[in-house]
């Protein structure tokens, strides 16, 4: 009788604890800024120095909090292994331009002027992660159209 309910008692209290956390934002923990000193080339040969998110605290926090990226800069996020990754804009405070590439830096999808999402972490939309990609970059608004970045092309880098 005491263990049924106990039991009961549990499963309220996780139900009860479930409930509230579903009104709360996701806590994403902060990672320190990145130096950026790895350079991009970009297809039509302008270059592009970028911060490197290779763990997945790194990842999970990219450029959140950030309330400007200056033309020239930006975030390469490398994954371990091809995968269809979508990408989030919470607790973004500006828009960028996001590109997707394959294992060989071949640009596989894009998301130009991707807006921040000013609402809690549950009602952000993810974007792209339709084909398999290693590497993600993030870029200032306007960075697709002004290199006229395309599908199919390669953009050129060394990550160690």
């Amino acid at each position: 009788m005491r263990t049924k309910a106990f039991a009961c008692l549990l499963g309220v209290s996780l139900f009860l604890t479930a409930l509230s956390a579903y009104g709360q934002d996701q806590q994403v923990p902060k990672v320190a800024p990145r130096p950026a000193n790895t350079l991009v080339m970009l297809p039509d040969g302008s270059t592009v120095h970028v911060e490197l998110a290779k763990t997945e605290a790194e990842r999970n926090f990219g450029l959140m909090e950030r309330t400007s990226l200056p033309q020239g800069r930006g975030m390469l996020f490398i994954h371990e292994q091809p995968g269809h990754y979508g990408y989030w804009m919470y607790d973004c405070k500006i828009g960028l331009d996001i590109i997707w590439m394959d294992q060989n830096h071949r640009i596989v999808e894009m998301s130009p002027n991707t807006p921040p999402c000013k609402g809690k972490s549950n009602t952000c939309p993810s974007y792209g992660g339709h084909e398999a990609s290693v590497y993600v970059l993030e870029l200032p608004v306007g960075s697709i159209k002004a290199h006229q970045l395309a599908v199919g092309q390669t953009v050129n880098f060394n990550v160690e």
